[in-house]
């Protein structure tokens, strides 16, 4: 180690050895004095090993990424969305373990996705991993490495630019649903789902924490509204939800049946003081019981946005809806095949006024069709 001084510049530089390197390093000073304490303090930093060059990433390991991201980052979000942060965490470590992040490349990234694909579902061995789990996986994983990026431990994301799987093919075909299969569906369903498919259908609630999380406080039965409060997907979510009057009668029906036993709606049937969990199962066994293919109890908020579409402009529909943007419509819009046909048809009957005009083959009578094969044979 020493201080020496380079052709054509005007700072004193110094030399040292890190490991079994020899580097070179400019003070950026041109006075020697104060070259020699920085070569000093550089000297002394190697002695205790409190030296380090190249990235951070060289020597964070995965793992320790994972809980700064995690006190940083996920603590700032809702207690939904932080289980599922832990749950992410856990498969991504068990398969990246304690690499250091500057051995993570995209070729990783990768095998990990198909991994986790050809993994099976906890909730039945039978099946795999959906893709859009995995692909929930693979955007916390994005959201780690950039964050690793903008805290400059890693010069660019290994996740970055990697396909994610292609959800639709996985999810069930939207399908409206007629009001003679709502009628089979309520006729089999258990009375505590009876009163929760009126309510999603009627109000177009997002099915837990807008329908079955409610508690009794939250519906003024008076001024027919519900007021929602605590953790909701949208800010424009808070909106007050109006009720129907149809609605008001069942609710009041429905609490003089239960009592004062439950602050919910909806209680859990092992605690009352809890609001039931899920529904997936009775609503399952309610659906092949009413002869209905099988669609996600979710699917009601689309039925609720397509009916009040018919009647109601953009307007009414986006603020119904609680929606941010009033593009979000189309997505919940179903049976437009349907109204685009009826829209067809009217313009048919405008252009062409009654007439036929769409034929096969030229409208000829029999006989002249007689005449014109004798002339040719």
């Amino acid at each position: 180690m020493g201080l020496y001084r380079r052709k054509g510049s005007r700072f004193w530089w110094m030399s040292f050895t890190v490991g079994d390197e020899r580097r070179f390093q400019s003070t950026k000073t041109s006075s020697k004095e104060i070259a020699t304490k920085i070569w000093k303090k550089r000297e002394g930093e190697i002695a205790l090993g409190l030296f380090k060059i190249g990235w951070p990433g060289e020597r964070m390991t995965f793992a320790e990424l994972c809980d700064e991201f995690r006190s940083s980052h996920s603590s700032t979000l809702s207690v939904n969305s932080q289980r599922n942060h832990r749950m992410f965490s856990k498969n991504l470590r068990q398969f990246f373990g304690d690499r250091n992040l500057i051995e993570i490349h995209q070729r990783m990234v990768e095998e990990y996705r198909d991994y986790r694909r050809r993994q099976p579902s906890q909730r039945n061995p039978k099946i795999t991993v959906k893709g859009a789990t995995v692909n929930r996986e693979m955007e916390y994983l994005q959201c780690m490495f950039q964050f690793a990026v903008t805290r400059k431990y890693i010069a660019e994301s290994p996740a970055a630019g990697v396909r994610h799987f292609d959800e639709r093919r996985e999810r069930p075909a939207k399908r409206m649903l007629s009001v003679e299969e709502e009628q089979r569906i309520f006729e089999a369903a258990p009375p505590y789902l009876r009163v929760a498919i009126i309510l999603l259908v009627q109000t177009g609630g997002r099915t837990y924490s807008e329908g079955l999380s409610l508690r009794w406080d939250q519906v003024d039965l008076e001024n027919l509204v519900i007021q929602l409060a605590g953790e909701l997907k949208t800010s424009d979510s808070a909106q007050p939800v109006p009720l129907t009057r149809q609605v008001c009668e069942l609710l009041r029906e429905w609490k003089n049946e239960q009592g004062q036993q439950s602050p919910f709606l909806f209680p859990s049937p092992c605690d009352s003081n809890k609001p039931i969990g899920s529904v997936k199962k009775a609503w399952r066994t309610t659906l092949k019981r009413a002869g209905v293919s099988y669609f996600p109890i979710y699917n009601l908020r689309h039925v609720f946005c397509t009916r009040l579409s018919w009647v109601a402009p953009d307007a009414v529909v986006q603020r119904a809806m609680r929606h941010s943007s009033p593009e979000t419509k189309r997505v919940y819009q179903l049976g437009l095949v349907h109204q685009v046909r009826e829209h067809m048809e009217r313009a048919n009957d405008k252009a062409y006024q009654g007439r036929d005009s769409l034929h096969l083959r030229d409208s000829v009578s029999a006989e002249e069709c007689g005449e014109k094969m004798e002339a040719c044979n």
